[in-house]
């Protein structure tokens, strides 16, 4: 049997009226009257036998199943126009790839070196999206996705682009006396971490040789990028990808505190579903981005 949907006009003016919980600021930011509000609404209660809105006198509260219902439509409502956009961004006879990228190396890594990729493949537009955990590729738009940890992605291939030292820094202020000498000193400073990494900074004092039974203790950061603008700010001392920060270094917004470099098992991987590599704009990114690491790492050695 096939039943009947809501209008969208419906769940839009309901959707509306459950936010404000008012039919007049619903029908002011629609552009409708309150009447037509009232009656999208009571229509939509009529097909689903529901009553989604309490009324008393002039005031509308919405029900049990008015609250957990306006929950489901604005979240399909806000889906479905990026289903539109997306849709929409693949007109013509340009190619899309959609990547998942880690924020940060999106931002002080990717960003700064795409123009030479569109310069090279003007008929490719690539659209990223912050990602910074595992997921499953058929069950998200994404074509393929950067990935920091092991190469273990399941159900995909995985390409090493290159590992990572991480250094200990902060603002330079914090140090008047310059970088210091004695690894235990840092132990006197608050410690910033990366939430997704809560062991960096035990690693870290393991690698100097240095007890540190504080070592989880200090403020969390759920991005490098906040990380980063957490030591600047001269909150502590952050341990901190170099590559992500060689600007900052050399504008001296930050400084080594301590001067011994951690070289991180995990690596960055392009990662994508082996069918995927048969897509011209995915054949592309992967070549630029290779010859792209290969420059990167002769800068670095």
């Amino acid at each position: 049997m096939i039943r009947t949907l809501p209008s969208r006009s419906a769940l839009i003016a309901f959707e509306a009226a459950a936010r404000h919980q008012s039919f007049t600021a619903a029908a002011a930011e629609l552009t409708l009257t309150e009447s037509a509000i009232s009656r999208q609404v009571a229509a939509l209660e009529n097909q689903l036998d529901l009553k989604l809105f309490n009324r008393i006198k002039k005031r509308v509260t919405l029900t049990k199943a008015g609250l957990l219902y306006s929950k489901q439509v604005r979240t399909t409502l806000i889906q479905m126009e990026q289903d539109m956009s997306n849709i929409m961004s693949h007109g013509g006879t340009r190619e899309i790839l959609e990547l998942a990228v880690l924020p940060t190396f999106c931002s002080q890594w990717l960003i700064p070196r795409i123009e030479t990729f569109y310069r090279l493949s003007p008929d490719v537009t690539i659209n990223m999206s912050a990602r910074s955990t595992i997921f499953l590729f058929k069950e998200t738009p994404f074509d393929a996705a950067i990935h920091f940890g092991q190469p273990n992605w399941p159900g995909t291939v995985a390409d090493f682009l290159f590992t990572e030292d991480v250094i200990a820094v902060c603002k330079p202020e914090l140090l008047p006396s310059g970088c210091l000498t004695d690894a235990a000193d840092i132990l006197n400073y608050s410690m910033l971490h990366l939430t997704s990494r809560p062991d960096a900074w035990r690693h870290w004092c393991d690698s100097v040789g240095i007890s540190a039974v504080n070592a989880m203790q200090g403020a969390r950061y759920e991005y490098f990028s906040i990380l980063i603008s957490a030591a600047r700010a001269g909150l502590g001392i952050a341990l901190i990808p170099r590559f992500l920060i060689d600007e900052e270094l050399e504008k001296k917004q930050l400084a080594i505190a301590y001067n011994s470099p951690l070289k991180s098992n995990d690596a960055y991987y392009l990662v994508y579903p082996e069918e995927n590599l048969s897509s011209s704009a995915l054949k592309q990114f992967r070549k630029w981005l290779f010859e792209e690491v290969k420059s990167f790492q002769r800068v670095r050695d």
